[in-house]
């Protein structure tokens, strides 16, 4: 499988593009429709308050906030969305593809309409676009029904007033919405980054991303022409459970797929580690797959999962890796 063509310094670098130059970006803000038009246009009153803003340059410096508090963080990582099997306390980011596009609409100016009040009751989020120049990122915010109190209206409800020296409550007629400080979903350049993939596989669709990207990394397996029976790994995504297909995943960018075939058998033959963990037709010198444990054992292998120390010659089971820097040559 190609290797994601997005990476964490371009998403930073673009990042603290728009927070060090706040002056220079604009707002918009859209109600996200379950049904189309999906995008409902959103109207900022100019009234400022106390420190003389109005009510957008107020979400556009929260968001800023948020982008550098959470986005820019030194602590920050970002990982390859197929990592997603490593549960890693990471961003991801995922391209939006033939089998994964739930944000394409952004692009589509027939999806764009006036919002009316009626429109909440079939609303899934808030989206908001920071435009700099000919630039723009999305910050996406799902609706939870909590953040739209009273949305059909069957209950009245109060808001609080000051009046003749004293408190008073008055009925709320006009609907409310929270707009809370969150992004759940960035998109930019066509990627989603998120650190919240939940959310991507009860709202979006994600579990057909999730499948099709185990059968692409099938594909790449089968194509090194070392497995017989190369349904086996087909029957394994399809178990029920997408913790397979994630697992199968996961290795679409491994480095283990730029060994040849005679380089990666002859490392399964010779490796104490993988000595004996596989069956082999003698014909054919393929390897035979009879158990899903097996599979698994082949994800291993691909996952370069074990790794040894230099120092004590000890093996460790590291299940979440980063690619060393190369030692400097004195």
């Amino acid at each position: 499988m190609p290797e994601a063509n997005l990476n964490e310094e371009q998403i930073r670098t673009k990042i603290k593009e728009y927070c060090d130059n706040s002056t220079r970006c604009g707002l918009e803000a859209f109600l996200v429709k379950k049904d189309s038009p999906k995008l409902r246009r959103i109207s900022f009153s100019e009234e400022v308050n106390e420190q003389g803003k109005n009510f957008r340059t107020i979400l556009k410096e929260m968001f800023l906030e948020i982008l550098q508090e959470k986005f820019l963080a030194q602590e920050c990582e970002y990982a390859d969305g197929r990592m997603l099997a490593d549960n890693q306390h990471k961003y991801l980011f995922f391209e939006q593809g033939d089998n994964f596009q739930p944000f394409t609409y952004l692009s589509d100016p027939n999806e764009i309409d006036k919002f009316v009040d009626d429109d909440l009751l079939d609303s899934s989020g808030l989206i908001f676009c920071l435009r700099k120049g000919t630039e723009e990122i999305w910050l996406y915010q799902h609706l939870w029904s909590i953040m739209v109190p009273n949305k059909k209206k069957t209950s009245p409800m109060a808001r609080l007033m000051r009046f003749e020296n004293q408190i008073v409550f008055a009925e709320q007629r006009e609907s409310l919405l929270t707009i809370a400080r969150k992004i759940d979903i960035l998109i930019m350049d066509n990627y989603l980054i998120t650190n919240n993939t939940s959310l991507l596989q009860k709202h979006f669709g994600f579990q057909d991303y999730i499948y099709h990207s185990a059968q692409q990394t099938i594909q790449c397996i089968i194509q090194k022409n070392i497995i017989e029976n190369t349904e086996k790994l087909t029957e394994y995504i399809s178990r029920g459970k997408s913790k397979y297909a994630k697992k199968m995943m996961r290795i679409g960018s491994s480095k283990v797929f730029d060994l040849t075939q005679e380089q990666l058998m002859n490392k399964v033959n010779t490796l104490p580690r993988w000595q004996g963990k596989f069956n082999f037709n003698q014909d054919s010198h393929q390897i035979v797959l009879n158990t899903y444990k097996e599979v698994e054992s082949l994800i291993d292998l691909f996952d370069e999962r074990y790794t040894r120390s230099d120092v004590t010659d000890t093996e460790y089971d590291t299940d979440v890796k980063t690619v060393a820097q190369p030692m400097e040559q004195n």
